[in-house]
């Protein structure tokens, strides 16, 4: 009776020990992540996030902005290389992705960055902030950021 009781014990402390941990690693995050900023009235750009997850930085930085490209290409209607495919965008991030429609440009500003490591996967995962242009052919004048705490 004496062993269940203290495998429960231990069980419980444990559980414990690692909420407390993910509650630690979630509140350092910063800001931003969880709480988009506000452009500028009238401001021809927006704010967006995105993560990439990998067993590497660089992988995981590749899929962000690989995110970041595709979902605004399709926010304004646009195909990204010849396809849509999130594996074709990272593959092709170190290569200059081009959009299909060689006379559409697509301004991102990369703002803030935020990686962590990840103990469960043992691997990376990486948040960025991008001010994001409006509409194509458009280069918004991008304000200075410097809140990336």
């Amino acid at each position: 009776m004496r062993g269940i009781d203290m495998n429960k014990i231990l069980f419980t402390l444990s559980l414990l020990v690692w909420a407390l941990a993910i509650n630690a690693q979630t509140n350092n995050r910063p800001y931003w992540i969880s709480n988009l900023p506000s452009a500028p009235e009238k401001s021809m750009y927006y704010y967006r996030v995105t993560q990439g997850e990998e067993m590497d930085y660089d992988k995981a930085y590749a899929k962000a902005f690989a995110r970041a490209i595709m979902e605004s290409s399709w926010k304004l209607g646009l195909e990204v290389n010849t396809s849509d495919d999130l594996q074709t965008i990272e593959n092709g991030v170190h290569n200059n992705i081009k959009i299909a429609d060689s006379k559409m440009t697509l301004p991102l500003n990369k703002v803030c960055e935020y990686t962590e490591r990840r103990t469960e996967t043992r691997g990376v995962r990486v948040y960025i902030l991008w001010q994001v242009a409006k509409y194509g052919n458009v280069l918004p004048n991008f304000d200075e950021f410097t809140k990336c705490e």
